[in-house]
């Protein structure tokens, strides 16, 4: 009864699978380069250049964020460690310490993020102002 229960999810999740609606591209040239909208101009060089602050803001951003995913699967992996430790002291303090360092580490790219991003503005702002 097992098997069969594990197989029929099993094509279950095969057939949500297979049924997912497929793009394709039958639509005009023109439409594409609307949606696309100031992406496409930009990214072809024939707008204006972005302001070097603003640029920077994006990188900090961008590796703020992707730190951010990495402490946070570091407090799920704390987390995984402190369910799995089965009553071993060893195990959960070594738990809980990776929930509080990873917690801590949210904490501090959180206040990075806020200063980084009041530094940006303001440079924006005096960058535009001249």
């Amino acid at each position: 009864m097992k098997k069969i229960s594990i197989l029929l999810v099993a094509l279950a999740i095969l057939g949500v699978f297979n049924f997912a609606v497929q793009p394709i591209g039958a639509q005009g040239l023109d439409n594409i380069r609307a949606d696309l909208g100031e992406f496409g101009t930009t990214s072809y060089g024939t707008d204006t250049p972005e302001p070097l602050p603003e640029t920077i803001g994006r990188i900090i951003g961008i590796v703020l964020g992707l730190l951010g995913v990495v402490l946070v699967l570091l407090i799920i992996y704390g987390g995984f460690l402190y369910m799995t430790s089965g009553g071993k002291e060893d195990g959960a303090k070594k738990g809980k310490a990776f929930i509080i360092n990873g917690i801590i580490g949210v904490l501090i790219c959180l206040m990075a993020w806020a200063i980084s991003s009041y530094v940006v503005s303001r440079l924006v702002e005096t960058v535009i102002e001249q």
